[in-house]
């Protein structure tokens, strides 16, 4: 925990994919006076050589080039779950770390907290498997979010209970509780209104992480502190309308309204902010339908087809990482994917682990409307498609490779790659990266 007063302080929001124009509609429209305020800010845009969706143009991709201050081309971090622990560039907080500067790190996607003694405070998104929280108490949060981003269409109720009992103890010494129950009114007139489904909860854990994030802040004060959100990307991809707004649309961005808020509220004086979505999103309502097809459970699945393996991560929506006991069973099962085909096209995207001979990625890449009733032939085996795959949305919003910044109290150039962030946090703080041997090494730190 750092003593010390620092000179300066930096918060950076991952306000994962927003659009502009969705947030300024939402703040003319129904009078957000933090997502306003938010847009009176100085900006910037940032750009990406990035340019295929579920090649590289992804959030888990985008946000390590920022955190790293290195292009995918560098960083080679394609795959959500998959993190830069083996890689010569460092993560900006483990540079400020060997700065002496301090950090607490709130969801940021397909990071680690690695040899950072001065991150305070890490809480790892819940899809980065390998990763622990830190300190552990913060387990007992991630666990629930955890377990059910992985299973939400096929959901153990015996360990959705135990997460849930975990997140109970959580929040009973979180020191948050009354705050908590500051949000009862908006929660229940959200679900009054709106029911209970996934665009609704997506926002409720950015609502209430946010909670926990302050109250973290709080007590560590960190000098560089990061928040991811991502309920305003899922939103905009699922449930975005042209030109006006849903009933999920006015619950999404008055919850995202509340936690810039509170956020905004817990800065001190002088503490610089930075606001940003590393890419975003175009509306393609009217386009030809994409339809995004999940695994219902796909250990299931690949059992009912006879491949051999030993665990599964499913991802956020269309992929998994699979774990076998030998590279010769790896292999077979890549065939056996690779070789799947549902209309006439290919059914899977398969790659095999560069650096792990037992690990193998697919990918649902089958985006056309299906009538029902299709079966697939996966290592000999038919089976019924719909049986383990579901159609879970037409999606409304596409990546692009254009982001915006917003930020206060420092100064940034109107135009950048996102991957140039990193190099402006450390200016921030006077410190400055070189390469030597494959390691970051500090040369300069400045409090």
């Amino acid at each position: 925990m750092n003593t010390q007063l620092p000179s300066k302080r930096l918060t950076l929001i991952g306000l994962n994919e927003f659009s502009v124009d969705l947030l300024t509609l939402g703040a003319k429209e129904l009078q957000l006076k933090n997502i306003g305020r938010l847009l009176s800010m100085r900006s910037a845009t940032t750009t990406t050589d990035d340019m295929v969706e579920h090649r590289g143009l992804d959030p888990w991709v985008q946000w390590v080039s920022v955190h790293t201050g290195v292009p995918s081309s560098v960083h080679g971090i394609i795959h959500l779950g998959d993190t830069p622990s083996a890689l010569s560039a460092s993560q900006v907080w483990e540079t400020l770390s060997d700065a002496g500067i301090s950090s607490g790190i709130w969801g940021a996607m397909n990071a680690t907290r690695e040899g950072a003694k001065h991150c305070d405070f890490f809480l790892p998104d819940p899809w980065t498997f390998s990763e622990v929280a830190y300190p552990d108490e913060l387990n007992d949060l991630l666990a629930l979010p955890r377990y059910y981003s992985k299973n939400y269409l096929d959901v153990s109720k015996r360990q959705f209970l135990a997460c849930t009992g975990r997140l109970v103890k959580f929040i009973l010494g979180s020191g948050a509780i009354l705050d908590l129950f500051k949000q009862v009114p908006f929660v229940l007139g959200g679900v009054l209104r709106n029911g209970v489904n996934n665009a609704l909860l997506f926002s409720l854990f950015d609502l209430f992480s946010a909670e926990f994030f302050v109250k973290y802040k709080k007590r560590y004060r960190p000098q560089f502190s990061l928040i991811f959100l991502n309920s305003i990307a899922h939103l905009q991809h699922h449930r975005w309308e042209k030109d006006t707004l849903s009933k999920d649309s006015i619950f999404s961005l008055r919850a995202i309204d509340r936690v810039l808020g509170m956020i905004f509220a817990a800065r001190e004086q002088g503490e610089a902010v930075i606001v940003m979505n590393a890419l975003t999103q175009r509306n393609i309502v009217g386009e030809k339908p994409r339809v995004c097809y999940r695994q219902i459970n796909p250990q299931r699945f690949l059992s009912a087809t006879g491949i051999r393996f030993r665990s599964v991560e499913q991802l956020m929506t269309n992929d998994a990482h699979v774990f076998f006991d030998s590279e010769p069973e790896r292999d077979a099962a890549a065939r056996a994917l690779g070789a799947v085909t549902l209309c006439g096209k290919p059914l899977f995207h398969v790659e095999k682990s560069s650096v792990d001979p037992n690990k193998l990625f697919y990918l649902v890449d089958f985006w056309d409307e299906l009538e029902g009733g299709e079966l697939v032939t996966v290592n000999s085996v038919e089976i019924s498609y719909f049986d383990h795959f579901e159609a879970i949305v037409a999606r409304t919003g596409a990546h692009i490779r254009t982001g915006n910044v917003y930020y206060e109290d420092l100064d940034l150039p109107d135009q950048l790659y996102n991957h140039e962030m990193a190099g402006k946090v450390l200016d921030y703080f006077s410190v400055n990266r070189a390469r030597s041997h494959g390691k970051a090494e500090v040369l300069t730190g400045v409090l």
